[in-house]
């Protein structure tokens, strides 16, 4: 019954991924293949984590900018990637911690668009224009704040997470915010990375990071 509810879930999902949001079929098999190995090593509720960050990460992209784009397998790979490896070899709490970096990041670039104040990069708190890789603002911030509190409250209260465990998950979102910020405005300005490239190095020092903290308590 179970494989059944999840052929029908991803027939539709892919259905509506392509005619929606215009996604080439290796992309969707790219997440279908990922949601999947999360499904299967992370239980389900890794999977649900994961799909809540897709969904809402579609959903700013269509609200807030409203040009139809989406996101590529190189993002998926740049966001996703080290997660899923993670998720493959056990690391079910550190893959949660990088999802959880890319959803908080993701989150406060969308949101940080709309404030009406200039963003200060965030290694000189110099005020610079809109779009500039490292940027950070107060409303951008607050959009990586709620992401951590939405993560506390569906790992500690929905499905009964160690308190521990759910705070530290949720900590990673503001850290990978930061995190990505600093890349941005030190490598990415530079011309060493492009914007995946980033995300990739933000989720791997996450990753890295959370698996010496959760080895450790």
């Amino acid at each position: 019954m179970k494989f059944i509810f999840y052929f029908i879930f991803f027939y539709v999902l892919g259905i509506i991924l392509a005619v929606t949001r215009k996604y080439d079929i290796f992309t969707i098999s790219l997440i279908f293949g990922m949601s999947g190995l999360f499904l299967y090593f992370g239980k389900i509720i890794l999977f649900i984590y994961l799909l809540i960050y897709f969904c809402v990460a579609e959903g700013l992209s269509l609200i807030l900018k409203n040009k139809g784009e989406n996101r590529s397998y190189i993002n998926l790979l740049g966001n996703c990637l080290v997660g899923t490896v993670l998720v493959v070899f056990g690391q079910v709490y550190a893959a949660a911690s990088t999802i959880c970096g890319a959803f908080s990041d993701t989150m406060s670039s969308e949101i940080g668009r709309l404030s009406k104040v200039k963003p200060k990069l965030i290694t000189t708190f110099k005020e610079v224009e809109k779009g500039t890789n490292g940027g950070i603002t107060i409303l951008g911030l607050f959009g990586a704040l709620c992401v951590s509190v939405i993560t506390f409250v569906f790992f500690y209260y929905i499905f009964k997470t160690d308190l521990k465990i759910s705070i530290i998950i949720s900590l990673f979102g503001i850290i990978g915010t930061l995190v990505d910020s600093v890349i941005g405005a030190t490598l990415e300005n530079k011309g060493y990375t492009d914007n995946s490239q980033t995300n990739f190095l933000t989720t791997t020092i996450i990753g890295i990071i959370s698996v010496i903290v959760f080895s450790l308590i």
